[in-house]
């Protein structure tokens, strides 16, 4: 059955304030001689593997899926005193009932228990992360990072399951907290070759011209809004091919469908940002081949949006 769309003004009154190896890389790593702090961050199934504490800065973070499922990191900025626990035991698996009941088609239970989330989940920001990754590729992401709690996070679904969410009594879902401290790195911010401009009411706008090779590209998030999902608009990367039908990949990104980012994915993703607050900036790391591509957020009606903005790569 598929969900009942929720209306933007009920989910904006609940989430005001809401802030084996790899056979393909999908960025260029040699885009730089002198680069930000790198943090490698491996899926392997439905785990995260990461450091624990990361120095404050500019920092890029390396994800490279082992997983045979499509996986993102969402890097999301704590409210002092919460972390892994808190959002495992308070968060994830109202998200998991709340989809359920969307699932059911009962609209009114599901605003009725995301209503319930805890009141400290309106101060999570979310600060980027490495966007949408097919298995066996690697992209990196690179954001500033301020001191503090932080997790990285996928909510991608096998199954109907959050991959956030562990339904095993006292086992976590494929979170991992993270903890920016110390002395901060001299790194530098990265200098892009693309700059993308995202915002609610202009959509996806691409300054410059996506040639071949490797790619800094800037992502400008010019506003920043609650959408019907639940979530911010965000820059994702498709490649298409022949058989990528771009309605079917619109739907896909909307996890309040039953078959919304739920593995498989309909095409192949080389990476992206996850949404950041207004006036933020992140980058990402590619290297475009010629082919069919596509930026697209994770938003519903994503093309009426104006971010599903469909592009060629020529050959060299």
């Amino acid at each position: 059955m598929r969900a009942c769309t929720l209306t933007a003004t009920a989910l904006a009154a609940i989430f005001a304030g809401c802030g084996p190896e790899p056979s393909g890389e999908a960025p260029g790593a040699d885009a730089s001689a002198i680069r930000p702090e790198v943090v490698e961050v491996i899926a392997r199934d439905l785990t995260l593997a990461a450091p624990d504490t990361v120095a404050p800065g500019w920092t890029t973070f390396r994800f490279t899926n082992t997983s045979p499922m499509i996986h993102f990191v969402a890097v999301e900025r704590m409210p002092d005193g919460y972390g892994l626990v808190a959002q495992q035991e308070q968060v994830a698996p109202i998200f998991q009932s709340g989809f359920e009941l969307l699932v059911a088609g009962d609209t009114d239970a599901a605003l009725a228990e995301f209503g319930a989330l805890p009141a400290w989940f309106a101060d999570v920001v979310f600060m980027g992360g490495p966007g949408l990754t097919s298995p066996g590729l690697t992209s990196e992401a690179t954001v500033y990072l301020e001191p503090g709690t932080y997790l990285l996070e996928c909510y991608v679904k096998t199954d109907g399951v959050f991959h956030s969410y562990n339904p095993e009594p006292g086992m976590y879902g494929m979170v991992r907290e993270l903890t920016v401290a110390g002395e901060p790195t001299d790194a530098p911010e990265p200098e892009p070759t693309l700059r993308l401009a995202i915002s609610s009411e202009g959509g996806i706008r691409v300054d410059g011209t996506p040639e071949p090779g490797a790619h800094t590209v800037a992502v400008d998030f010019e506003d920043q809004t609650v959408h019907e999902n639940f979530v911010g608009h965000d820059v994702h990367l498709v490649r298409l091919d022949e058989s990528t039908d771009l309605e079917t990949l619109e739907q896909w990104m909307d996890w309040t469908l039953p078959e919304g980012l739920q593995t498989p994915a309909p095409a192949t993703f080389v990476g992206g940002t996850n949404e950041m607050p207004s006036g933020s900036t992140s980058y990402f790391d590619v290297s475009l081949e010629p082919g069919s591509y596509a930026w697209i957020a994770e938003v519903p009606g994503a093309a009426a949006k104006g971010m599903l903005v469909r592009f060629d790569v020529p050959a060299g």
